[in-house]
């Protein structure tokens, strides 16, 4: 089976689009990602439109060996994210009974009360679909593989995405992985302006850039000094 090499990032939410929401998740889940050997290829925040929606996630699947989903699993209308993945990868949705039980449950025991009719949206899981326990929250996560790709997604919430990756997510991503792993360093210089520094080291990195083990460089400005990141990734 073919390693898994890159990952495309996809956060739901239309009040991620405002000026009072940021995605923090894809910070997170970068990280995890990187520590696996995985480089992340590009972002995308898309707001509640199903449209939207059906077109980033079969464009992220196409270009990615991974694609990660956070968000838009909740009870509500504006929730689209399982309905957009199963229209992207042409899936059909079908109630899972367990998760309509555990959710009927999980109600009971909060609040000794009847849950609402809305949350059956949550029971709604993708045909071949693997469940992924969520005990902080009411909304599960799926893990999708098609032929070599996987595609995961995650409630929202950081407090439930974050343990439901290093629980679920992470040992199944690591067994694709084997020893490949992304490295970084940051050299840091202060003195010089930006472009003189890059005057003076383009030269012995853009070599690197092609070789056996491509070295990326990124040229950063910052009040008072310039940083050169240099990050490779390879099993070595």
């Amino acid at each position: 089976m073919r390693a898994l090499l890159t990952a495309e990032i996809v956060a739901v939410g239309t009040e991620m689009l405002t000026p009072f929401r940021i995605d923090t998740n894809s910070l997170f889940l970068t990280r995890r990602l990187n520590d696996l050997g995985i480089d992340v290829l590009r972002k995308s925040v898309v707001g509640d439109r199903l449209d939207d929606l059906v077109t980033t996630v079969a464009n992220a699947c196409f270009r990615a060996d991974v694609v990660l989903v956070t968000g838009g699993l909740g009870p509500t209308a504006d929730d689209l994210t399982r309905e957009a993945v199963a229209a992207a990868l042409n899936l059909r949705l079908k109630e899972d009974p367990e998760i309509l039980e555990g959710l009927r449950r999980r109600f009971a025991k909060r609040s000794n009360a009847v849950m609402p009719e809305n949350n059956r949206r949550q029971a709604q899981v993708l045909d071949g679909a693997v469940v992924l326990a969520n005990p902080n929250g009411s909304a599960p996560g799926l893990w999708i593989e098609r032929g070599e790709k996987v595609l995961v997604l995650f409630p929202g919430p950081p407090r439930e995405m974050e343990p439901m990756f290093d629980a679920h997510v992470a040992p199944r991503l690591a067994r694709r992985t084997g020893a490949r792993r992304m490295l970084r360093r940051v050299i840091k210089m202060a003195g010089q302006a930006e472009s003189l520094i890059d005057e003076i080291a383009a030269p012995i990195y853009g070599p690197f850039a092609h070789g056996a083990v491509p070295i990326e460089t990124t040229v950063l400005a910052h009040p008072g000094q310039v940083e050169l990141h240099l990050s490779a990734g390879g099993d070595d």
